[in-house]
């Protein structure tokens, strides 16, 4: 699941595992998304910040240069060069509170603590943010138990999904092993239509003919049959290796 919206995100992937989680034949379900790091939110207030004539990306670029990693400067020396990197003092990186010490220039010329135009909030974030195609992602993992096909499980997800209609704002895909399964399903017709058309190329130069290679292909259906019902005979899946005998 990737949204620029980490708010909907966030609050949509923990719901989505608890759905997939129910799925009978589906075990060890989880997800990297792990709300438990605790962090402090800057809360503008922006009737007041109008008054200073502080703009909000005043705020955003004095925080940048207290706990950022801005560079202002390069020492330029025989050997090597040293970038000169912007920051507070460590005893002010210690505590939470000590973002109330930032001060910033009013339009006026004056300065006033960050404090007076915004207000920290003690929340709780994710511990890592994950990206996919440069987009916050979160991905929820799952084994299946002994018995089940990935097909299944593959039909079912995507069938919770499609009943839970998640806002057009998080676009959903399947990765790794199943993203490798519905990639064979997508080229499965073209592949038999492919292998047939081989065929029918190979015989019509070996009989000289094109009506025998027909008389052969036309046993193809019955042989189709024979393969499936062999699988249900041993209990087997139609797996990628028994389209591959298959074809």
């Amino acid at each position: 699941m990737q949204s620029g919206d980490t708010e909907a995100l966030y609050r949509l992937a923990p719901e989505m595992r608890d759905k997939i989680e129910k799925i009978p034949g589906l075990l060890d379900v989880t997800t990297d998304l792990y709300i438990k790091n605790p962090q402090m939110t800057v809360d503008i207030d922006r009737e007041k910040a109008a008054v200073y004539g502080i703009t909000v990306d005043q705020v955003r670029n004095q925080l940048y240069n207290a706990y950022g990693s801005r560079q202002v400067g390069t020492i330029y020396m025989p050997s090597n060069d040293y970038q000169i990197i912007l920051e507070v003092q460590p005893q002010f990186r210690v505590d939470p509170s000590d973002l109330s010490k930032l001060y910033m220039k009013t339009a006026s010329g004056q300065t006033i603590p960050l404090d007076a135009v915004a207000r920290l909030v003690p929340t709780v974030g994710p511990l890592q943010i994950n990206h996919q195609g440069q987009q916050p992602a979160v991905t929820i993992s799952f084994n299946l138990a002994p018995g089940n096909s990935l097909g299944y499980a593959v039909d079912k997800i995507t069938e919770l999904e499609q009943n839970s209609s998640p806002p057009p704002t998080i676009a959903t895909g399947f990765s790794g092993t199943a993203q490798v399964f519905q990639d064979s399903l997508r080229g499965q017709g073209v592949l038999i239509l492919a292998a047939v058309f081989a065929a029918f190329v190979i015989l019509g130069i070996l009989y000289e003919s094109f009506i025998h290679p027909i008389t052969i292909i036309s046993g193809l259906p019955s042989a189709g049959i024979g393969a499936i019902l062999t699988l249900t005979l041993f209990g087997m899946e139609l797996s990628v290796i028994a389209m591959i005998g298959i074809v």
